[in-house]
């Protein structure tokens, strides 16, 4: 449905892109996330024709998009982060001139119903756009991007400015559009792609450096497995008895526990639950916490654009909204 080859962008001597490659099914909901000035809105802008790449080429149901950019825009349904709105006209003005210029006609009703019941603004179709909240204009504009029913949807932010119970049924709804559309979902928000995308786009400075599945990231990052365990005991006695198992190749100590007790992170190549169950039977020690330990979606990001030459502050940038979840990708 989407397919970028070799994708190349300059504006001037700053490279936005560096030979991106990759491609996109029907029905996919595709997370495309990266540190602010990665390259995301510029591929975005490309998809969608609203600029050139400087080399490369890129397809969209099989139209170029510089040989044929109408037939382009025709498929895709746009939510840009900065919204477009005509701040002078009522929602339902606005709304009707969208259907206009998409030359809906006699399929105008129907879908103007439909995008006014999905987006939750039967209660504002009246009011000037002016005076809407932020979390409003941002469902008018998802409304547009959706009046004309695209094929393809890239959607910026769509969330942003939305309560939580907003948030749950833009959520809901993107689910729903997966079955019969392709969505490109660009976020700040890490638990959003987790809950939403079916798989993860990362970009850093311009190039692809990641793309999979949550769980296929974090393999990709991660080379050892980690185990937290907490039991009563000398620390010594356990330093002593722990040495049994070879396979451990680091231990990192928390001092942060009471008297009596030792708890610590284990690393390995190899999964170590099965020989540190039996050494704990052999020590009869009593286990007050016993937790195999997964990279957070957080940590698999942070890992993957993190770049030999960034600054502290530029790593600092790299850290994005994220909930405190461990591992929640479907």
């Amino acid at each position: 449905m989407i397919e970028l080859k070799n994708i190349n962008k300059d504006y001037g001597l700053t490279k936005a892109l560096v030979d991106v490659s990759f491609s996109i099914k029907k029905g996919e909901i595709i997370g495309f996330v990266g540190p602010n000035g990665a390259g995301k809105s510029t591929a975005m802008k490309i998809i969608t024709t609203y600029t050139a790449p400087t080399s490369g080429k890129a397809t969209i149901g099989g139209y170029d998009v510089l040989e044929n950019p109408l037939e382009v825009r025709k498929l895709i349904g746009y939510l840009p982060e900065t919204v477009p709105l005509y701040a002078d006209m009522l929602v339902k003005e606005y709304l009707e001139f969208i259907g206009a210029a998409r030359h809906l006609n006699g399929t105008f009703k129907q879908r103007y119903d439909w995008v006014v019941d999905a987006c939750g603004l039967g209660n504002v179709l009246h009011r000037q756009i002016a005076v809407l909240s932020k979390g409003f204009k941002q469902r008018t504009c998802l409304a547009q991007a959706l009046i004309h029913d695209p094929e393809v949807l890239v959607l910026d932010e769509p969330t942003s400015g939305l309560d939580p119970l907003q948030i749950i049924g833009i959520r809901n709804l993107i689910r729903e559009l997966a079955h019969e559309k392709t969505i490109i979902l660009s976020t700040h928000i890490l638990p959003e792609v987790a809950t939403i995308a079916d798989r993860i786009l990362v970009i850093n400075e311009g190039q692809i450096v990641g793309d999979g599945s949550f769980e296929e990231l974090r393999k990709k990052v991660t080379q050892r497995n980690s185990i937290y365990l907490a039991v009563k005991s000398s620390k010594k006695d356990f330093q002593s008895a722990i040495k049994s198992i070879s396979e451990i190749e680091d231990i990192e100590f928390d001092d942060n526990v009471r008297r009596g007790v030792v708890a610590c992170h284990l690393f390995s190549k190899i999964d170590l639950v099965e020989k540190l169950n039996e050494l704990v039977r052999e020590q009869k020690w009593n286990i007050l916490e016993f937790q195999p330990e997964k990279l957070s979606l957080e940590d698999s990001f942070i890992k993957l654009t993190q770049s030999t030459n960034s600054t502290p502050e530029q790593t600092e940038s790299a850290n994005v909204s994220s909930a405190d979840e461990k591992g929640g990708a479907k």
